[in-house]
């Protein structure tokens, strides 16, 4: 595995591109971002996830982020191995492996619901990232002297 620093708008945060063969994973303060769909883009089967994630629970150990977000219900199911719809976990906090982590909805869902109105998925994607950013901030204080 090979961390490439890529370039940031924002000094203060560093985003890495984990070269892992043909997978592409980036990498932030605020969790993993990882790319390993079937053909089609399809829901992957309980045996593909299971030949994934020892490769993707490796890159979270050497990455340690401070917070994980499952982006999308697959990614909560295929770490967690809970069952619960995105709609009803999206924008809780969970521990998981000691971390603070976040089920927020796929960016395929946001482009199939464009609206920004209240209450619909691109208003609460907000509301979830500004969440993430409250959690990291409050995380780098306690790890500040």
């Amino acid at each position: 595995m090979i961390k490439h620093p890529l370039p940031s708008q924002h000094p203060e945060t560093v985003v890495y591109c984990l070269d892992v063969e043909e997978t592409a994973n980036f990498v932030t303060p605020a969790g993993v971002v990882h790319n390993c769909r079937p053909p089609g883009n399809r829901t992957p089967t309980p045996e593909e996830i299971a030949a994934c994630k020892p490769y993707l629970l490796e890159q979270i150990r050497l990455v340690n982020p401070k917070i994980i977000l499952f982006t999308g219900a697959t990614a909560y199911r295929g770490l967690t191995g809970h069952k619960q719809g995105i709609t009803k976990i999206r924008g809780q906090w969970i521990e998981w492996e000691g971390r603070p982590c976040m089920a927020i909805f796929h960016p395929a869902y946001l482009l199939r619901n464009p609206s920004k109105e209240p209450g619909k998925p691109k208003w609460l994607m907000w509301q979830d990232i500004q969440a993430v950013r409250q959690k990291l901030d409050e995380l780098r204080s306690r790890s500040v002297p």
